[in-house]
């Protein structure tokens, strides 16, 4: 990864973390959640009959090809195991928490899912923060319009290619939160990810009621 610029926050930028659905998703991504897809999505049995497939609920998407460098890149399953940035995360009232965060990132040519591993299906487990680009400022972040979402242990997420992200926030009293995470990768970090630094960082508020 690189980091293409390094932004000063002249004012205060606190983002209310909402529940995650696949509508109030859609202008970043996709979701990936059964439970609110399987009355809407297009089905067919499977398995034997023993399951119902939900149909191209998310695309997979490589534009290495438009890259400057030219080199293609190839589809990787890689893993990560999340702990929870409590070093960045405040205790306020009741259960609300605060977390601080000081990086946006995107993948300019490639979709990016996230499939967690290891929690129970209605447990709060990780927050995703989102911006969209600012066509009047280089395509960078527009961090004053950025959102953040709640998902459940039976939620995943595909980040649409180019879609400004924070890292994964893993929340929740365990110890790590393991992630099955699919990209296009090229080897060539400028092209794989790029990172907006700033300070002295924006703020995302989320509770677990």
């Amino acid at each position: 990864m690189v980091v293409i610029k390094e932004l000063s926050l002249s004012s205060h930028i606190l983002i209310p973390a909402q529940p995650l659905t696949p509508k109030s998703f859609a202008k970043f991504g996709y979701v990936f959640s059964a439970d609110e897809q399987i009355r809407t999505a297009k089905t067919s049995n499977a398995n034997q009959g023993t399951a119902v497939k939900l149909l191209k609920v998310a695309p997979v998407v490589n534009n290495s090809s438009h890259a400057p460098s030219g080199k293609l890149a190839t589809a990787n399953w890689n893993i990560f195991r999340c702990t929870p940035p409590k070093k960045y995360i405040v205790q306020k009232e009741h259960d609300q928490q605060v977390y601080t965060g000081r990086v946006l990132e995107r993948h300019p040519y490639s979709t990016q899912t996230f499939v967690p591993m290891g929690r129970d299906a209605g447990e709060k487990a990780f927050v995703v923060i989102c911006a969209p680009n600012d066509p009047n400022f280089d395509d960078l972040p527009l961090v004053e319009k950025a959102e953040a979402f709640v998902c459940r242990g039976d939620q995943s997420v595909t980040y649409a290619a180019g879609t400004w992200h924070a890292p994964m926030v893993a929340i929740g009293s365990k110890g790590h939160l393991d992630f099955a995470v699919l990209v296009h990768e090229n080897g060539v970090p400028n092209e794989d990810c790029q990172e907006v630094v700033y300070s002295p960082g924006f703020e995302v508020s989320f509770s677990y009621s």
